[in-house]
């Protein structure tokens, strides 16, 4: 039982250089056009609001994105470029000999060369690494020849035409350096080019990666990059791995690339950028704007990812119109949003408040409720009108001899961060005599002295309790997160099963309200609770409790009892397989089998289920360590299906 527009060209002004793009057309990236799926031109650019307002790529969000940024160049990664580069390419600049410069005794060349491998250091990349290194020059005349490594060619060469102590520069490339030279293979080309795409579109001020318009970029036009469906599904991928590489770190990489724009991409899904997500989850802002997503389901492979982003942009697509409630949607996603295109839609008050309840870093799956003749939803319907109407008489209905009864009160639980009543020093005294909190008791006297047995000594404890009333399981089913599971080996009361019969395992979590014991009415005191039931058949209803424990808390509000989907009933689930997202894994570099093996690995060392391992990794781009630590600071929080044998985590 689970409760249940004439369209314009987009501004040119950006963070960043930006191509310009061709008047034929407009990115299409992962729409099938043509027969063929990938990156291309499109008949008719997207629609959007005129100068696609709201865009990381404006003026004004350059000045609300600005982050100060440490002087002087960050640069690539690669201490010896020459070794993986393929080998050295020469340079020849002219023009120079008549610079300001020229009186000095060299004529000015050390004050060039040091000038131009400033210049050409690369900006996207570790701070801890060296500048780029001239590996020879020679002076021929008015001639300067540079060699520089393969991967420093494309900055050198763009430098031709630039101004240096009051004279034009003219670089040009002469070809090899002798036996230095060797050809490049075809991967490290590639991986060249990638960097020099990434490298042109790299504002080191703003910290924004403007990955926009990216079929007009003459440089990936040259490549043919987006000319077969082979290339361009690849092309993605491949640069994000390009752009991990750049960098020593992740936290380094997050550090440097707070901002991404993928705007005017043609987009109607997500999938051929899916990576993003897992290069850089911390993100803060993040551009969508004029794409042809369609609905919110084109966005949902990066629901519960980019935990921290603050601004994101989706002016300019279709869903704007096909679905009104989007915007209240992708505030509930992101928890950290504070602009959604350019509306303010939280404060930072907001973000501090809801701090304290945490964010999961995978989703809650929607409830299981295994049932047989409407047994156990019978159960669950009487129990909770019989504990806040008549306790005595719940006591002998559903307890025996044999039943075991326990609470606990957690006084550090999360509490709703909407909620306004003031809490009080004595709280909780009433409840405190008899909560057997593990964490809290020590002495095994008086553990057992707070395990109750039998209807007399339940009774009896439940008197002790303040009265209570809970939600309407029908009216009120958001209020409830409910749970059942068949369980075998259920103890025999008859004892004529010696194996044990079948039962039910079941887990709730809800709320109730404190009564007054004078006028019966809420006397403003809201709990959260969160029972765990073993029943088996006996008793006078045909139903006995086993054991029976309850978890009493602060109230947390009902945010974490939402499912993503509808909860489902039925017969038990198939047993669980390595369903291994093929994408997510293979973008992390593993086959099937090593993403199979590490999710049998993270299972063994949490007890979680294989579906649930594969989420966790899934949201960790597939790093086993950092899957392992998202469980231990969540695992208290986990629903019991998460386990493998439904045994939830104290």
């Amino acid at each position: 039982m689970a409760p249940s527009n004439a369209s314009e060209r987009p501004s040119r002004r950006a963070l960043g250089k930006r191509r310009a793009a061709d008047r034929d057309g407009d990115v299409k990236m992962g729409v099938e056009s043509n027969n063929r799926t990938g990156i291309g031109k499109t008949k008719r650019p997207p629609k959007g609001p005129k100068g696609a307002q709201g865009a990381l790529n404006s003026t004004d969000m350059q000045r609300k994105i600005h982050r100060a940024t440490a002087n002087g160049d960050v640069r690539m990664k690669g201490d010896a470029p020459a070794k993986t580069s393929g080998g050295l390419e020469e340079f020849k600049v002219t023009g120079w000999e008549k610079s300001t410069a020229a009186h000095d005794p060299d004529g000015g060349v050390e004050s060039l060369k040091r000038w131009l491998q400033g210049k050409v250091s690369r900006k996207l990349g570790s701070a801890s690494r060296k500048a780029a290194q001239f590996k020879k020059s020679r002076v021929e005349g008015t001639a300067l020849y540079i060699s520089v490594p393969a991967i420093d060619a494309g900055p050198l060469a763009r430098m031709n035409g630039f101004k240096w102590a009051g004279v034009t520069l003219t670089i040009e490339k002469v070809g090899g350096s002798g036996q230095d030279s060797k050809l490049s293979s075809k991967a490290e080309e590639t991986k060249l080019m990638l960097r020099n795409v990434l490298e042109r579109r790299y504002n080191i001020q703003t910290k924004l990666l403007d990955l926009s318009a990216l079929s007009q970029d003459d440089e990936l036009k040259a490549q043919a990059i987006f000319d077969s469906n082979s290339t361009a599904s690849k092309f993605f991928p491949a640069m994000m791995k390009v752009l991990e590489l750049a960098f020593d770190t992740t936290d380094e990489l997050n550090a440097h690339v707070e901002s991404v724009s993928l705007a005017n991409n043609g987009l109607a899904d997500l999938k051929a950028v899916s990576t993003l997500s897992a290069t850089l989850p911390k993100l803060h802002n993040l551009d969508l704007s004029n794409n042809n997503f369609a609905n919110l389901s084109a966005l949902s492979i990066w629901r519960k990812r980019f935990l921290h982003l603050q601004h994101l942009v989706v002016s300019g697509n279709p869903l704007e119109q096909n679905e009104p409630n989007y915007a209240a949607e992708l505030v509930k996603w992101y928890p950290n949003l504070r602009v959604l295109n350019q509306i303010q839609v939280r404060t930072e008050e907001d973000i501090k408040n809801k701090a304290s309840t945490g964010n999961l870093p995978f989703p809650i799956r929607s409830p299981i409720f295994q049932d047989e003749g409407q047994i156990a939803e019978n159960f669950i319907r009487q129990w909770f009108l019989g504990f806040d109407t008549d306790r005595p008489q719940l006591a002998q209905i559903y307890y025996d001899d044999q039943s075991d009864f326990s609470y606990a009160v957690n006084v550090s639980a999360p509490r709703d961060p909407n909620d306004t009543v003031q809490t009080e020093k004595s709280e909780w005294s009433a409840y405190i005599r008899n909560s057997r909190n593990l964490k809290k008791i020590s002495q095994l006297p008086a553990r057992q002295n707070r395990l109750f047995r039998g209807p007399k000594a339940i009774s009896e404890v439940f008197a002790t309790l303040p009265k209570t009333k809970h939600p309407d399981l029908g009216a009120e089913a958001r209020k409830w997160l409910i749970e059942c599971h068949m369980q075998p080996g259920i103890p025999d009361p008859t004892g004529q099963s010696p194996q044990g019969v079948d039962g039910f395992a079941i887990y709730i979590h809800s709320e109730y309200d404190e009564l007054d014991d004078r006028t019966g009415q809420p006397n403003g005191k809201k709990r959260s609770c969160d029972h765990s039931f073993q029943i088996g058949p006996g008793g006078p209803q045909g139903v006995r409790i086993v054991s029976h424990q309850i978890t009493i808390r602060a109230y947390g509000g009902t945010q974490a009892l939402e499912p993503e989907a509808p909860p489902q009933a039925g017969p038990p689930s198939p047993p669980q397989q390595a369903a291994v997202d093929i994408e997510l894994y293979a973008q992390a570099g593993l086959s099937l089998q090593q993403a199979e093996e590490i999710c049998a690995a993270l299972s063994q060392q949490t007890g979680m289920t294989i579906n649930y391992c594969k989420d966790c990794l899934d949201q960790v781009g597939w790093d086993a360590p950092r899957a392992l630590a998202a469980f231990e600071d969540v695992k208290a929080t986990l629903p019991a299906d998460a386990f493998v044998q439904n045994v939830p985590v104290a």
